[in-house]
């Protein structure tokens, strides 16, 4: 009678060990995949109501080729011989470079609210990468850098850095200081941090250092990436080791909303994922 029992029985905790099982996966995912939610919502411009009274992001995008105008004209930085340009006609969006119009509606991964627009990163931030190794080099002065081992998602590890030879333009190129937006070109490409430090800091050559040409708010393009990434919007291509070059960086296809509602969707996100830390 016991053996003919637990025969009974067998079936019914196989299926409740299954069903542990699947529950134990849900709740360790759990948190990341409402943190996704939360993010989708976010960069689609569902998170927070839109405000007619807010200057729209066709202004603010004005004001950022302004800004870059002013910094060719100054000669610190080169004009882009192909330069974006990213419009919509009966909700379809077109991108204009050298005055040739194509329709990008295949690569647009979402609609966007009116006030909203589309636009190529290389249009909102100047971004280069650090300096690259050389055991040749022998001048300059002997500074601390990072590589994509001290950058992690949204943090730093500053314990132990090395240092090498850097140059006077090398040091122009390649130092990073508050408000800059890092993005690994190798390694966990896409991983992003904000450099929120007094001091500058030097990179290498798998860092891109992301510098805005007009004041935005730095931490939606921080979770842009953290969407992207997520998502399987950001990959690399090559041979062994992927990496996000600095031709994929620049074309990387983004949402810009208006500046106003860009600081309400950081707060609001900041709100909402002390909730998801919590589970």
């Amino acid at each position: 009678r016991i053996v003919a029992k637990i025969e009974q029985l067998i079936p019914y905790i196989e299926k409740y060990e299954k069903a542990e099982t699947q529950l134990t996966a849900l709740n360790k995912s759990f948190p990341d995949m409402l943190k996704k939610s939360i993010l989708q919502e976010a960069v689609q411009g569902k998170l927070v109501p839109q405000n007619p009274d807010d200057e729209p992001a066709s202004v603010l995008l004005e004001r950022i080729r302004a800004e870059k105008q002013v910094l060719i004209k100054a000669g610190k930085i080169r004009k882009d011989k192909h330069e974006s340009a990213i419009i919509t006609r009966d909700k379809i969006p077109y991108e204009i470079i050298d005055g040739k119009e194509r329709c990008i509606a295949d690569e647009v991964p979402f609609e966007l609210p009116e006030s909203w627009c589309w636009c190529r990163l290389g249009t909102i931030f100047q971004h280069n990468t650090g300096k690259a190794l050389n055991s040749s080099n022998h001048q300059g002065t002997m500074m601390q850098y990072i590589t994509t081992s001290n950058l992690y998602w949204d943090r730093f590890e500053l314990d132990k850095l090395k240092e090498m030879l850097f140059t006077d333009s090398e040091v122009e190129k390649c130092t990073v200081t508050k408000g800059d937006l890092l993005v690994c070109e190798g390694g966990d490409i896409g991983r992003a941090a904000i450099w929120n430090y007094d001091y500058p800091m030097r990179i290498q050559n798998h860092i891109h250092r992301l510098r805005s040409y007009a004041p935005v708010e730095v931490y939606f393009f921080y979770y842009v990436f953290y969407l992207y990434k997520r998502a399987g919007l950001i990959g690399g291509k090559g041979i062994g080791i992927q990496g996000l070059s600095s031709n994929a960086i620049d074309k990387l296809l983004i949402p810009l909303p208006p500046l106003a509602e860009q600081k309400k969707i950081v707060a609001k996100i900041e709100e909402l994922m002390q909730y998801c830390d919590k589970l």
